[in-house]
């Protein structure tokens, strides 16, 4: 893994330097606001070399969730005169390509989001992301601060503390409540009671599930999160780790087999659109339910905001998991092994991913991050129930393309999107998943 991540740093780490060090984290280049990618001007006290710079790199270009950002590091660079913070974003694609080419140079931003799991994990392994651990260690407040279910998916299994979440998430399936109510139609709650539902609004000639798969991610939150019903825990740990990942477990099956049953309730052209597409059609009425994230709440609204829809656990599959697994994971940032300012940026990340930062977050941006109690402002019904479903999780289950090795994620997210296409078989597409780990297992090693 270090060769490869060395190879890529080494043909596109130029282009990466470029984007990283043009920036600046108070304004952006409007030619650049829509492109995917933002970048600023450097300010003279920055150019000048009487700051300490810290780089920022994030993948939050759109606002408001942008705006917020620029406008906390203005307030933060205002209270630390002698700090100057640059940031550069991406959208979410070309940030996960980015990231992973820079990660490894020296041109590595001092502060970068990273997803939890595997995606980070990787970059733990060159010793590449800051042990976080002492810090929090020598400041049990901070620590006790944080909502353990979601610092457990910054944290590995031998207890280093790597990243502080920046926004908490779930999936739930979103639900067109005039719709049902038209239709005579109850939540469903179990498997069976989901797929009756689903052939009923298919015989009255509505679109069940809005779905776009596109990217390929959000089709695998399906088979994600039956996998987590279908196979057991320490079954699905085993396997996820590259090391000793096998997937033979008959519930891998099973899980693609299920989410073959929901193609035909989905909108046409499942892997021609994105998820934003397939949201759009919900939001619009053209669909009856959507499987979302809790951070879609404020695009719901935004897109149609007298929609009157409601939200809905997973249907529980019977099986040798666990049903009680919320999908999702926080979302957070973490500090390179590289970075100049270690003190510095522990400091901003513990002010910037703190509760009163949160709270202001939460209310301007629709989204929490990790402190506790930062829902006791909150007017919005829709967000104080996704921040109670949240913050009331036993146990996280960690978005399944984060949570894989990389050659593994690629070969499951594409047999998946064959599944859609019905090119391929689940127990064929499994066979293509089995001999990827066992090469991944010669990766590691």
């Amino acid at each position: 893994m270090k060769k490869s991540l060395k190879l890529m740093c080494a043909g596109l780490s130029c282009l990466m330097a470029m984007s990283l060090t043009a920036c600046s984290g108070n304004t952006v280049e409007p030619s650049k606001a829509n492109s995917g990618e933002n970048t600023a001007e450097v300010s003279p006290e920055a150019s000048s070399g009487e700051k300490k710079v810290i780089k920022l790199f994030h993948r939050f270009p759109d606002d408001p969730s942008n705006l917020f950002i620029e406008k906390k590091v203005a307030e933060y660079e205002t209270l630390h005169p002698d700090i100057h913070i640059q940031i550069t974003s991406a959208q979410n694609q070309p940030y996960k390509e980015k990231i992973k080419v820079v990660v490894g140079s020296d041109e590595c931003p001092d502060i970068f989001f990273s997803w939890g799991g595997e995606f980070s994990e990787r970059f733990i392994r060159e010793n590449l992301i800051m042990d976080l651990t002492p810090y929090m260690d020598k400041d049990p407040e901070w620590k006790d601060s944080l909502l353990t279910t979601q610092m457990k998916e910054y944290t590995t299994e031998d207890g280093m503390i790597y990243g502080v979440p920046f926004r908490l998430d779930g999936k739930l399936f979103f639900y067109n409540k005039d719709i049902f109510e038209k239709e005579g139609l109850k939540i469903p709650k179990t498997w069976d009671e989901f797929i009756a539902v689903c052939e009923k609004l298919k015989e009255a000639g509505i679109t069940p599930i809005a779905e776009g798969n596109q990217d390929q991610w959000p089709a695998c939150h399906y088979v994600g999160t039956l996998n987590q019903m279908l196979v057991a825990d320490d079954v699905r740990a085993k396997d996820y780790d590259p090391k000793t990942g096998e997937f033979t477990d008959p519930g891998y099956v099973k899980a693609l087999e299920y989410y073959q049953q929901l193609v035909p309730y989905m909108n046409t052209g499942v892997n021609g659109q994105t998820h934003d597409m397939a949201r759009l059609g919900f939001t619009q009425g053209q669909t009856a339910m959507l499987y979302a994230e809790l951070v879609e709440i404020t695009n719901v609204k935004q897109e149609n905001a007298d929609l009157n829809w409601g939200m809905f656990n997973f249907p529980v599959v019977e099986g040798p998991g666990n049903p009680e697994l919320l999908t999702g994971s926080p979302e957070g940032f973490v500090i390179s092994s590289k970075t100049k300012y270690p003190e510095e940026s522990v400091e901003f990340l513990k002010w910037f991913l703190g509760p009163e930062v949160g709270a202001e977050q939460a209310e301007e941006v629709g989204w929490f991050n990790a402190s506790k109690g930062i829902d006791k402002s909150l007017k919005d019904q829709s967000l104080i129930d996704a921040y109670k479903v949240i913050s009331s999780a036993k146990e996280m289950g960690p978005w399944f393309d984060s949570s894989l090795y990389s050659t593994v994620c690629d070969t499951y997210l594409t047999v998946i999107s064959d599944i859609t296409n019905g090119d391929v078989k689940p127990a064929d597409a499994m066979k293509k998943v089995q001999v990827t780990a066992k090469e991944a297992q010669s990766l590691v090693q």
